[in-house]
């Protein structure tokens, strides 16, 4: 008797467990499927009720393209621009503004060079990206054997080449902000230090500077935009990134359901943040982009420029993946 109402018992708590097992699966898929798509339609509107211009395309410096056709609409070019992306699209002690143009790893520089208003740069990383170890101490848009001539912009102080100040205190944390000068007729940057031995160095005295800010950070350490004028640019590689020409190859493949949450958790991140933009690019990147998620991403896009109440203006890029035939060579010395 005693062993049948053991047998009961255990019974009746596996129902139990499988039940709450049941609810709780039912309840994930819920969110996905309904809720989720819900706040990302309501969250997208919000941040796109002030938009003027929002632009899908492949290649990143097409966000130059953007910028161009923005303006031609009489659309003011902010001082701050935001940019979601695992690289940090800014080329130091590099002319830029050269007859071939910017390439996909340096059209910051060239957006910047081109537009006097633009002061502040948020490079915001994954958490993923900025929070791994290595990409903290050697992620640099210069390679460590070029660093003679250049600085990496994460993380490094150029007070000495021979001691390396690097950041090991994650972005998601705290965010890591650094003063930079750019000769806008070359779009030549470099990080600035006050009676740093090496200003004598990177900077002519003779030449005109414009002193910039980028503040390197995550979603959770972007600050409160709120009544603040900003250029949005996403690049797909933020959501899902294979590694290529990334510093350490730093991989971040996500699958379909992981690449849905990670837009629906950067528009709520905007959403709560007050980011605003007027003029809105995002770039597939497919080359950085793993190709499964290619469709998906190109979807996701077409779907935010729906809700947003807008069409896609344009169809025809004077930039490429990069105007330099000789790009990954010469660059990354492959």
């Amino acid at each position: 008797m005693k062993l049948k109402l053991r047998n009961k018992t255990t019974l009746k708590f596996i129902l139990i467990i499988l039940g709450i097992l049941i609810i709780i699966l039912a309840s994930i898929l819920a969110y996905n499927n309904i809720i989720a798509p819900k706040q990302f339609e309501k969250s997208i509107k919000t941040v796109t009720q002030n938009t003027k211009v929002i632009d899908a395309n492949t290649d990143h410096n097409q966000a130059l393209d953007v910028s161009e056709y923005a303006k031609n609409k009489g659309i003011e070019i902010p001082s701050i621009l935001i940019n979601f992306d695992t690289h940090s699209d800014v080329y130091l002690n590099f002319k830029v503004l050269t007859a071939q143009g910017a390439g996909i790893e340096n059209w910051i520089n060239e957006y910047i060079a081109k537009n006097p208003n633009v002061d502040t740069i948020y490079w915001v990383m994954s958490t993923e990206a900025a929070n791994n170890f290595k990409m903290q101490t050697f992620f640099a848009e210069n390679k460590k054997q070029d660093l003679n001539w250049g600085t990496p912009l994460f993380g490094n102080s150029i007070k000495d080449l021979n001691d390396f100040k690097f950041v090991f205190n994650p972005l998601s944390r705290t965010p890591y902000t650094q003063e930079f000068l750019i000769e806008p007729q070359t779009a030549i940057v470099n990080e600035y230090v006050e009676d740093s031995k090496f200003a004598k160095i990177l900077f002519d005295p003779t030449a005109k500077y414009r002193k910039i800010k980028i503040i390197n950070c995550t979603k959770e350490t972007l600050p409160d935009f709120k009544d603040k004028k900003v250029f949005l640019s996403i690049d797909a590689d933020y959501i899902s990134n294979r590694g290529f020409d990334t510093a350490q190859n730093f991989k971040m493949i996500k699958n379909s359901r992981q690449v849905n949450q990670k837009f629906y958790s950067l528009f709520k991140t905007m959403d709560k943040k007050h980011i605003r933009p007027e003029t809105i690019s995002m770039s597939l990147s497919p080359q950085y982009l793993p190709k499964k998620n290619h469709e998906q991403v190109q979807n996701i896009f077409k779907y935010i420029i729906k809700t947003s109440g807008h069409t896609d203006p344009i169809h025809k890029y004077k930039r490429k993946y990069d105007p330099d035939k000789n790009y990954v060579k010469k660059t990354y010395k492959r």
